[in-house]
């Protein structure tokens, strides 16, 4: 069940269809929709005799307070018109960036939802990637990325799970599961299947379909060759081709520089999904 989500908000143009997709899902699921308008508040710097409070940064805090309200109205007015129960939070960042904050509040809540970025727009993934990276390594939850041309959806239609026998793919899988049995079909997907005790079984992807099958889910294995193509568009492709409302997929980082390190797969399907994926590590 899916009783809390958390939607950061990014300041990017993609915010507006996240929200519309959390809203379908809190309106679909009965749960409580938590908005958080993040106040990100630039630390002091040092003088002489060490951190002294400044006239001028305590006006810019101010502003920047104020500006976070106005915008923070203005949400609230949209979860007043929605019906659901649900709030905005104006959470001021100082020693903290906001993407850290961010996946600070997620833990209080089953999942998280987030804008991702057109294909092409460099600032808004780089405003987005951040987030995308703390939430997914740092808030313990599966994150939910909705592209801004994708339709927001609670995944009534048909959804295709990326399948390998991973700790991530699992856990994406089962976190997953509330959404998955609002789907009327499922494509589990193994792509470049290997075979063998350590790879995906003598039948790669049958004993993943049978637990899901127990689930009540309508289940069907896809293998898929790479070919000359990566992991990312394969899948992607699939979802297209199948006309998928969900990808559900396991995100890989590095605990090192993860902003920028995250998994060449992970990386690509934030970066160029059509339709909403879901994520967990």
């Amino acid at each position: 069940m899916i009783k809390d989500i958390v939607v950061p908000l990014t300041g990017t143009a993609g915010d507006a269809n996240a929200v519309a997709a959390a809203l379908e899902l809190a309106t679909a699921e009965g749960a409580h929709l938590a908005l958080l308008e993040l106040v990100n508040l630039p630390v002091p710097v040092p003088g002489p005799w060490g951190m002294v409070p400044d006239a001028s940064m305590a006006g810019l805090y101010d502003e920047l307070r104020a500006q976070s309200e106005q915008r923070a109205v203005k949400w609230r007015e949209k979860l007043k018109t929605s019906g659901i129960m649900g709030e905005v939070r104006v959470v001021e960042s100082l020693f903290v960036e906001p993407p850290r904050t961010a996946a600070i509040n997620a833990r209080y809540a089953d999942m998280s939802i987030i804008s991702g970025a057109d294909p092409g727009d460099a600032g808004a993934a780089a405003t987005i990637h951040p987030f995308f990276s703390e939430l997914l390594m740092e808030s313990g939850g599966p994150v939910l990325v909705v592209p801004p041309s994708s339709r927001p959806t609670s995944a009534r239609g048909h959804a295709v799970v990326a399948w390998r026998p991973t700790p991530e793919a699992s856990r994406a899988l089962h976190d997953a599961l509330p959404l998955l049995r609002r789907a009327a079909t499922v494509d589990v997907v193994v792509v470049d299947p290997r075979s063998g005790e350590s790879g995906d079984g003598e039948q790669p992807g049958a004993d993943i379909a049978t637990h899901l099958a127990r689930h009540d889910l309508r289940v069907n294995v896809v293998a898929l060759e790479s070919g000359s193509r990566s992991v990312a568009q394969v899948l992607l492709s699939h979802a297209r081709e199948t006309r998928a409302d969900l990808l559900v997929a396991g995100g890989y980082g590095h605990s090192r520089f993860r902003e920028w390190a995250l998994g060449g797969a992970t990386r690509e399907m934030l970066e160029q999904s059509h339709l909403p994926v879901l994520f967990s590590h």
